[in-house]
């Protein structure tokens, strides 16, 4: 895809691939509405996996890897797809918990549908900074997956509770992943930006 376009940006190349998974239970986020079709991919945990699995071979071992939240294709969207970026950290000689974190170099597209997914690799990586690889925290993990199995059922058709402010864990994964958060920012920013401007205090 050469150029890139407005939703993958820097991507030079799409490779396709497909894969299925049994379908995993509904997270649990918001009251029950009826869909319209049936997916086979209801939860993030399913979509990361399938995401990771497809990639997987292209993630070179030397670094380490950071899977980004989901996000969607675009927004407003009706798509039934979600994309996740990945992340690579390489080694500080100065320091055994610190890395130099890279802008994201792959995206996976994984069809919420089907468990189908697309591989794009993206172009010009830069160094975003040092960061030392914590591990989340309880509150923050919950507050992440609170906010993507929101996003997943609103793609998938059931219904989400807004009063709850179910997308916060966005705001929070930025916040606690600033550089991170900054580069999503450029790659999704109709949606954070709406994410922000609706549960931002």
């Amino acid at each position: 895809m050469p150029g890139g376009d407005a939703h993958y940006p820097d991507v030079e190349h799409t490779f396709v691939s497909t894969a299925n998974n049994d379908p995993p239970r509904a997270a649990k986020v918001g009251p029950a509405a009826p869909t319209t079709g049936e997916c086979t991919v209801t939860t993030p945990e399913a979509a990361r996996e399938l995401a990771e699995a497809a990639v997987a071979d292209r993630l070179d071992p030397k670094k380490t890897w950071k899977t980004s939240p989901l996000l969607p294709t675009t927004w407003p969207t009706k798509e039934r797809a979600v994309l996740f970026f990945f992340y690579p950290m390489a080694a500080n000689p100065r320091s055994m918990s610190h890395f130099q974190l890279f802008s994201a170099a792959w995206s996976v597209k994984v069809s919420l549908v089907d468990g189908a997914t697309s591989i794009a690799p993206i172009v010009k990586a830069r160094e975003l900074g040092t960061v030392e690889d914590k591990r989340a925290t309880s509150l923050e993990r919950r507050e992440l997956d609170i906010a993507e199995g929101a996003l997943v059922q609103q793609l998938v058709g059931t219904g989400v509770d807004n009063t709850e402010s179910p997308y916060w864990g966005y705001l929070k994964y930025m916040h606690e992943h600033p550089m991170i958060g900054k580069d999503l920012q450029r790659r999704s920013p109709a949606f954070l930006g709406w994410v922000r401007k609706r549960y931002g205090k």
